[in-house]
């Protein structure tokens, strides 16, 4: 017998030994399973004293089945390696600050926070960087009112101007701005364990304004209802960015937004504002 013969021999016999053994264990797999449930109905039912051991086999085995290995463990929201992406809804409330401070409630600009939503819809990543250092990025859409506490408050844009007034002849019922942007987000951020563990971060965000308008709702001098709406970019911002905080434990996440940039323009003359915004990340 030559070299080449021999060497097909014995790979056909280690084929062998291996088909062997695997049918041996789903054999001992099978006989486990049947002595675990040769006492139910279905079975005695199925067969008597005098069925063989082949065809009992062959009663369960359609019914048999090995059992699959456990799926390894999954974190959503924070990856051992590489990057998670989803989907996030954020919900939350506006403000501003004039001079570090929030207007004084006697100011025509002063809000309702109760009045004043904030709504984004992102698509949100996290990828591991090294050890308990992630990077939170993600890009997403957000509506944004300001609903004023003073419900007779107007705005009048001028030729480099924003000025706020009142409307004295007319009872009313609410008068807001609102402002939509394109935004993007970086934010470093610590998990201090895995996703059901305490998390922090702080990073920057940048928005592209796409929508302005302001809207009123009111009775007129005879008592009849009426609504206004009026778009314009009323000298907002085109551009803004500032810093973006988040805190988190479980599935559980908070947010907030502070920017550096004014809401209106820096050449008019208008009221200077910092918008600030914080909610809940669903």
């Amino acid at each position: 017998m030559n070299t080449s013969t021999k060497l097909t021999v014995v790979l056909l016999l280690v084929v062998v030994s291996i088909t062997s053994l695997k049918a041996q264990d789903g054999l001992l797999q099978q006989k486990n399973w049947l002595a675990a449930n040769s006492s139910s109905d279905l079975l005695k039912a199925s067969y008597t004293s005098n069925t063989s051991w082949e065809e009992k086999q062959a009663m369960v085995s359609e019914e048999w089945q090995p059992t699959p290995a456990p799926a390894p463990h999954i974190d959503k929201y924070y990856p051992r390696r590489g990057t998670d992406n989803f989907i996030n809804v954020y919900v939350g409330l506006n403000n501003y600050l004039e001079d570090d401070k929030i207007p004084s409630s006697n100011s025509l600009y002063s809000l309702d926070p109760i009045n004043s939503w904030y709504l984004g819809l992102n698509l949100d990543n996290v990828t591991h960087v090294l050890g308990p250092l992630y990077l939170d990025w993600g890009f997403g859409f957000s509506w944004q009112e300001y609903g004023y506490q003073n419900t007779r408050t107007r705005i009048d844009k001028g030729d480099n101007s924003i000025t706020f007034y009142e409307e004295m002849d007319i009872s009313g019922r609410k008068s807001k701005m609102t402002v939509s942007y394109l935004n993007v987000h970086m934010v470093p951020t610590f998990s201090f364990g895995r996703y059901r563990s305490f998390r922090v971060g702080f990073g920057m965000f940048a928005g592209y304004r796409i929508y302005s308008q302001v809207k009123y709702k009111y009775d007129d001098v005879d008592g009849n209802k009426q609504k206004d709406k009026y778009k314009d970019n009323y000298y907002i911002n085109q551009f803004r960015y500032g810093f973006r905080g988040t805190i988190g434990w479980d599935f559980f996440d908070l947010f907030f937004n502070y920017e550096i940039t004014e809401l209106f323009e820096d050449d008019v003359t208008a009221p200077r504002l910092n918008p600030i915004s914080f909610g809940v990340i669903f």
